[in-house]
């Protein structure tokens, strides 16, 4: 069984006929010894190590490994980078709940979502690698700035591809609205209940579509969120259309955010030298990814990252999966289980 992007993990289904009565989960096969290859890394090669950690949130732990290095040293970012580093985060959020809505219709055998959402996301990613030069903007934010800047070809291009989703968005969502077989795949499928989100401190569309409304951008507010206008949607159903629903919202949410950061990029520098002290100091930092919130601790001394801890949402998400499931039948696994999307090379460090 896989979300999004294949990867191995283990699910053992205790069964009575149709209906699941267990979920046991076992995750970890990969082993890719991240936590191990940082420790008494470099800053620049630990920051490279931090955005793979899970391939489709490589912005967001770039900027999460970046801001705790820079708040370690206690260095500011330029204005200009601060920006462009928000620019890049919701390109990536963008992209990926676009792939997401049209994956979890996919799986509930309606292909022509995936198609047109596919469609969609690609060109995102394309306006990306035009912009940014990848796309998937890995290695973009670095501690102390920006590696790349945005020019009027860059500029153009993201613009163009959020004219694409603004006009077909509507008509994708009434066609998903409209269709009763659709409808009845996804609402009241995978409830996640409020009690059980709050509990697990669930982030991202996982908590949000069951009461939590947690976001790293509101609640502990970093530039340039806290000078742009946005809102956090939230719901209570905690089913695989809530989810959906979400996604939805929060894709309309992405398009002003990066509108708002397009009209009002300031000018100048784009990175600050990193200067490191010889002795040791600590730094966090807590970003909001498309999952949820990403958190990273490090302590780093003379130029080299003595340990790291890197957090991904779907720790606290995972689990909820198990419950997720109990009483569904086993053919809405896969819709569940992509209506989470959890990492599993997130939590294989």
């Amino acid at each position: 069984m896989h979300a999004g992007i294949i990867e191995p993990g283990h699910f053992r289904f205790t069964v009575s006929g149709e209906t699941v009565v267990r979920l046991e989960q076992r995750l970890g096969y990969v082993h890719k010894g991240i936590d191990g290859l940082i420790a008494g890394s470099e800053l620049a090669s630990a920051a490279q190590l931090a955005g793979r950690v899970s391939g489709d949130s490589t912005v967001a732990y770039a900027l999460a490994f970046a801001q705790a290095v820079e708040a370690a040293i206690e260095i500011s970012v330029p204005p200009r980078a601060v920006w462009l580093r928000g620019l890049c985060a919701e390109l990536e959020r963008l992209a990926n709940h676009l792939g997401d809505i049209g994956a979890i219709c996919n799986d509930a055998a309606f292909a022509l979502m995936l198609a047109q959402f596919g469609v969609l996301r690609e060109n995102v990613l394309r306006a990306a690698a035009t912009a940014f030069g990848h796309r998937l903007m890995r290695d973009v934010v670095i501690p102390g700035g920006v590696a790349r800047d945005l020019d009027d070809a860059g500029a153009a291009a993201i613009r163009a591809a959020l004219a694409i989703v603004r006009k077909q968005l509507p008509k994708l969502i009434a066609l998903y609205e409209d269709t009763a077989s659709l409808q009845d795949r996804t609402v009241s499928t995978g409830i996640v209940k409020p009690a059980l989100a709050a509990q697990y401190a669930a982030g991202g569309y996982v908590g949000r579509a069951s009461g939590r409304s947690f976001d790293a951008r509101r609640a502990f507010p970093y530039g340039p969120y806290d000078r742009l206008h946005f809102e956090v949607p939230v719901l209570s159903e905690g089913d695989v259309d809530a989810r959906v629903r979400i996604r939805i919202s929060e894709v309309q949410q992405s398009l002003g955010l990066i509108e708002q950061m397009l009209s009002r990029l300031p000018s100048g520098d784009l990175h600050v030298a990193i200067q490191p002290s010889e002795q040791p100091c600590e730094g966090l930092a807590l970003v909001e990814g498309f999952r949820g919130d990403i958190f990273v601790w490090l302590r780093i001394k003379g130029g080299v990252v003595e340990r790291c801890h890197l957090r991904d949402p779907s720790w606290f998400q995972w689990p909820l999966l198990e419950a997720a499931i109990e009483g569904n039948i086993i053919a809405d696994f896969p819709l569940c289980n992509k209506s989470f999307n959890c990492s599993y090379s997130g939590v294989d460090l």
